[in-house]
């Protein structure tokens, strides 16, 4: 939901002529959770008094395409906590049970028919550690019965613990390499939440367009009627004069035919109106026929004085705050990432699995009467109990190796993730070019605005004297109907230019606004901060260098600094 200093955004107030919807800027603030989006809501007025700031915090909170982007969002938030789960924890639980029945091969095997019956539980717990390394501790016993008479342990019961570690020394060896897909699901969150910004940009962008819009729409729509007010004015003056014999009967057939078509413009500007309110209904979420009816009566005016800027400074800025470049750069970091992956890929396989445990069986070791050592059988609980004495030891440990003869599969996915990072630098920088143009484009839109402004009041002005100087002439038989109607042709279409003139200016200010990278906050906008996300659990955070961190860029482009030798020096 988008919210204004702790409020709902969307007031409306029911008044005898109308209905005033109000906003208090600039404490507007853009939700980033999903389910923001108001639906089904109904203004209900038959006018609406809105003002830009109105305007733009009722359609951020209406905007459909907001609601997706904030999906969107959300997803890349999973997306994050799906890769940080290649660190959880896993355990497993097996359980086997066995018989057989085989004729006997000879008397040592203590029957005629050896039956044997066994029983395996095995449990175990274990994890992906940030070097690499799959560690585990697991618990297993088996129960094992024969009907062999030369079996002294019978039933057996066999019990141990053991600790396992294997540890990949080259491929696969390293938090950073470990870490990757996380550090890549992170900055495609970052982008996804850059992309909601620009989409809030772009609407408020639109918004402000399509309100000055109808600003100029609705104020064009005023000078037909002053023009067509004039032109009636006129008509009534050539009646009397021909009344009185001092103009021809033809002037008031051209005094006519001239109001007509200024009726006609008139009914042509009230639908270009229509035109101009529907286009921004559309931005502000209208859904219910009755609304879609209303009128929108801007409260703002059109800007009379016009604001400096300099060149240097908003391409600074620009540089600085576009989000286009920010995204560009994570784009490159993700390539940075990809390559240090694929080269740690192109390694021989070389793992180390070491493994340590203790044993217990069901044999109970005591002495007889006369001092001798006597093993006698025991039971479940005293395999359990010689476990628990660690007294019997087994341990373990091995290097297995594994080299691909020509590595062709690893040598050219190298190759295409380096040419990927290129694209991604040549990206940022074509990126940074077309910010700059950009930038420079709404500043000469602006000077040139500033400086058509001025030209139109001027001309607007002189037409103006123009018409009283040719009326006064009129009054006195010194000009004719023809060229006074074609003077307040003039005045109207100067107005026109004008209104025209102002109009474009301020949405040129929109358009430097969003080149600069500062629209939002220009207007007190500001996007809701995402909840941070849980690191993931590593069992081994406090260790040094093993210690789970983030990425920065310098860390990203040295990483990815081999990506600069040569496809033929590839190693």
């Amino acid at each position: 939901m988008v919210k204004a200093r702790g409020k709902s955004v969307v007031a409306v107030v029911v008044l005898a002529f109308g209905a005033v919807v109000t906003a208090e800027p600039p404490a507007v603030t853009v939700a980033t959770a999903p389910g923001q989006q108001v639906r089904g809501e109904r203004l209900g007025a038959k006018v609406l008094r809105l003002s830009l700031a109105d305007a733009v915090t009722l359609a951020l909170g209406h905007n459909i395409n907001l609601e997706i982007s904030r999906l969107g969002l959300a997803g890349a938030r999973q997306g994050v906590l799906a890769a940080a789960g290649v660190f959880d924890a896993f355990t497993d639980v097996s359980f086997t049970e066995s018989s057989s029945t085989t004729p006997a091969t000879n008397v040592l095997q203590g029957a005629r028919v050896s039956e044997s019956q066994r029983r395996t539980l095995g449990l175990s717990l274990g994890a992906l550690l940030p070097t690499g390394a799959q560690a585990s501790v697991g618990f297993d016993t088996t129960r094992a019965e024969t009907n062999s008479q030369y079996y002294f342990l019978n039933p057996s019961y066999n019990t141990g613990l053991n600790l396992n570690l294997s540890q990949p020394l080259l491929r696969g060896f390293g938090t950073d390499v470990n870490r990757a897909a996380i550090e890549v699901a992170r900055r495609n969150r970052e982008i996804s939440s850059l992309q909601f910004e620009q989409i809030v940009v772009n609407t408020v962008q639109q918004v402000e367009v399509a309100y000055w819009n109808l600003v100029y729409q609705r104020d064009n729509l005023e000078v037909k009627r002053q023009s067509l007010a004039l032109a009636q004015d006129l008509l009534e003056q050539t009646k009397t004069r021909v009344r009185i014999g001092t103009s021809a009967p033809i002037d008031i057939v051209q005094s006519e035919a001239t109001v007509a078509a200024r009726e006609q413009d008139i009914i042509a500007a009230e639908n270009q109106v229509q035109e101009a309110a529907d286009v921004l209904k559309l931005l502000l979420g209208f859904e219910s026929p009755e609304d879609w009816e209303s009128e929108i009566v801007p409260t703002d005016v059109l800007p009379v004085v016009t604001a400096p800027v300099e060149l240097e400074d908003s391409i600074a800025t620009a540089l600085e705050r576009r989000v286009e470049l920010k995204q560009r750069l994570l784009e490159g970091e993700i390539r940075a990432i990809n390559v240090l992956t694929a080269d740690n890929a192109t390694k021989p396989q070389l793992d180390l699995s070491v493994g340590y445990g203790w044993i217990g069986v069901n044999s109970v070791m005591t002495v007889d009467a006369n001092g001798q050592p006597q093993v006698l059988r025991g039971d479940f609980g005293d395999a359990l109990n010689q476990l628990a004495d660690r007294d019997y030891r087994q341990w373990s440990a091995g290097l297995s190796f594994r080299l691909n003869l020509g590595n062709h599969t690893a040598r050219a996915a190298l190759a295409q993730r380096r040419f990927e990072l290129a694209t991604a630098r040549q990206n940022l920088a074509a990126q940074r070019q077309a910010v700059i143009l950009e930038v420079r484009r709404a500043v000469r839109a602006l000077q040139d605005g500033a400086k058509a402004i001025a030209a139109a009041e001027k001309a607007r002005e002189l037409a103006e004297r123009n018409l009283d100087a040719e009326q006064k002439k009129f009054a006195n038989g010194m000009s004719t109907n023809y060229q006074v109607l074609k003077i307040q042709e003039d005045l109207a279409t100067a107005q026109a230019a004008e209104l025209r003139a102002r109009v474009a200016y301020r949405q040129a200010m929109a358009g430097y606004h969003v080149a600069v990278g500062d629209l939002l906050s220009t207007v007190g906008i500001q996007i809701a901060a995402e909840e941070p996300l849980p690191e993931p659990h590593t069992f081994l955070k406090d260790v040094g260098f093993l210690q789970y961190g983030h990425w920065t860029a310098e860390e990203a482009e040295e990483d990815a600094e081999p990506a600069a030798v040569p496809l033929g020096e590839e190693r």
